[in-house]
């Protein structure tokens, strides 16, 4: 990598582990270390020590249990959510304490690799939905980063993975099972591009569950064992213990068939013996909800293919996350579809793809706008930019790069309507509902309209209130969908007409993801075009996070 040039990093923004890789002068995703405890990853756990110090990685892991109004963790999880916490006097939200997770990966990247880090693209789980993507770009905002992407983690893990380098199409489900998240994707590759078919997955599904499940298998175990009249769930220091010590037994009943740990606490003491076949029954319900998904998936699938059974098209099934480690997770795919997945480099994929992503992203999107894809003459000349700002090699470059790069909508987006056929529609609540003009697993860029109209006489207004599907599933309920923008869209001044005048409504989402909705009155020619702001946090409130976040030194 050049001395002082610009430098492209992918960053795997995990619910319990973090990564970040770049691409080194040769062409190959390099990951950089975690300072304080030299591994690979680094957990996303965040203490407050003390006002304007904050630790972040191992050392807050191993007080979270110790101190937990102190710690954050799993924030992930609430990524789109209206959630605070409270330190030393200051709020901060699931964006704020991303922020601080990114701002110490950039600080240990830019001490590995001796460059600034400046543009980053950061992956997601491949179902979150506009709010949470864009609660992610924030936090890389807030961090001081420039966030010139935000990609689903399975195409990363596709880019990672050889089958992008493929003479021929290929259809590849990534299923992708990490810390706190899970989802399952299908992609199309093909020699030149890499398109997301469709998607599904679960916010609240991940390793932490098998961890959680195993803890109380443990404590049940030893209280048996030991005819413990005290509850070792209120001492905190032990269930720290306890819970670092799953987490390990965990992977080690991957490679091994049974392990027995030491446990004490106070003058009890036992070995507590557990066997794989033991942990798996116990957790088979969890392994059955990733299925549940996966079916779902290839019923999405059957649609976009057109075929009654799309499981014999799938071409590879590529194991991502560091809980697809569990052999369990093979023989279910194994067993229920016939397929033989691959588990290739699962903790660090998603990073390293990121990366090769980052500088994709640089070639297709050179001034950052949607506009048409390059020309091949305009691709070589900015590859040979970019090799020269980044000391690569331009062969090296131009395969990284050679691939475009298409995704699906994650979830849908509608607007209210009124029901207005209801007796007493006026006066009742459940007369509203959301009618859908983009849908999940539409591909993007997307665009669709809706001939709609006003509800009563001499209407001179038209309010336009625009809703994304909340839940796994699209439902026209208020209560499935949640309000995604805060600016109040209002057609005003329309001449007198009756109910039911038509007013015309077109909604597009670009490939980057970003909503526009028009609506128009035909007749006075009056219109009203949303340029939506899916986000939680507003660019004032942006402001002042990140300057909290830039005045706090944060340290492994």
């Amino acid at each position: 990598m050049a001395d002082d040039s610009p430098s492209y990093f992918g960053i795997d923004l995990g619910t319990t582990y973090s990564v970040v890789a770049y691409i080194d002068s040769y062409g190959r995703p390099a990951v950089v270390r975690d300072q304080s405890s030299g591994s690979d990853t680094t957990p996303s756990v965040v203490y407050f020590e003390t006002a304007g110090n904050v630790v972040v990685g191992s050392t807050a892991k191993n007080v979270a249990q110790l101190y937990p109004d102190r710690v954050v963790q799993r924030v992930k999880r609430t990524m789109g959510q209206e959630r605070f916490w409270e330190f030393d006097g200051q709020s901060y939200t699931p964006e704020s304490i991303s922020a601080l997770v990114l701002k110490q990966l950039a600080q240990n990247a830019a001490q590995e690799t001796g460059c600034p880090v400046n543009d980053v693209v950061v992956t997601v789980p491949a179902y979150f939905g506009m709010l949470e993507r864009d609660a992610t770009k924030q936090a890389g905002r807030i961090a001081g980063l420039n966030v010139i992407g935000i990609v689903p983690e399975p195409v990363a893990a596709a880019l990672q993975y050889e089958v992008a380098d493929t003479a021929q199409d290929r259809i590849v489900l990534v299923y992708d099972l990490g810390g706190g998240t899970f989802d399952t994707t299908v992609i199309r590759v093909s020699p030149d591009a890499i398109q997301v078919l469709c998607t599904d997955g679960d916010q609240e599904l991940g390793g932490v569950d098998w961890d959680d499940v195993l803890i109380e298998h443990l404590l049940d175990e030893f209280v048996a064992a030991t005819k413990l009249g005290d509850d070792p769930r209120e001492d905190n220091e032990f269930m720290q213990v306890l819970r670092d010590r799953a987490e390990d037994l965990k992977r080690q009943l991957s490679t091994m068939t049974t392990r027995s740990i030491p446990m004490r606490f106070g003058s009890a003491s036992a070995m507590i013996e557990v066997t794989r076949d033991a942990f798996e029954r116990s957790t088979r319900h969890l392994i059955d909800k990733t299925i549940g998904y996966t079916d779902r998936t290839m019923e999405r699938l059957a649609g976009k293919l057109g075929v009654p059974d799309p499981v014999p098209h799938i071409d590879d099934v590529l194991l991502v996350g560091g809980s697809s480690k569990m052999p369990a997770v093979t023989a279910a795919l194994a067993g229920k579809y016939g397929w033989k997945p691959r588990l290739h480099d699962p903790d660090l994929a998603v990073a390293k793809g990121a990366a090769r992503f980052a500088l994709s992203r640089a070639v297709w999107a050179w001034d950052g706008t949607d506009g048409a894809p390059p020309t091949i003459e305009e691709r070589r000349e900015r590859v040979a930019v970019l090799a020269e700002r980044t000391g690569m090699d331009s062969a090296a470059l131009e395969r990284i790069v050679a691939k475009q790069i298409t995704t699906v909508l994650p979830k849908a987006f509608g607007v209210r309507l009124v029901d207005t056929s209801r007796p007493g529609w006026q006066d009742d609540p459940d007369a509203s509902y959301v009618h859908h003009l983009v849908h999940a697993n539409d591909a993007l860029p997307a665009k669709s309209n809706l001939p709609a109209g006003t509800v009563v006489d001499d209407q001179t207004e038209v309010k336009v209130e625009i809703y994304e599907q909340a839940g796994s599933e699209e439902s026209r309920e208020m209560s499935a969908n949640k309000a995604v923008d805060h600016d109040e869209g209002k057609i005003t001044g329309l001449p007198t007409l009756p109910a039911n005048s038509p007013i015309d409504v077109v909604m597009t989402v670009s490939s980057e993801g970003l909503l526009t909705v028009r609506a128009v009155e035909p007749t006075s020619g009056k219109d009203l075009t949303i340029d939506v702001r899916i986000s939680v946090l507003s660019e004032t409130e942006v402001a002042r996070a990140t300057s909290a976040v830039k005045a706090i030194t944060v340290r492994s």
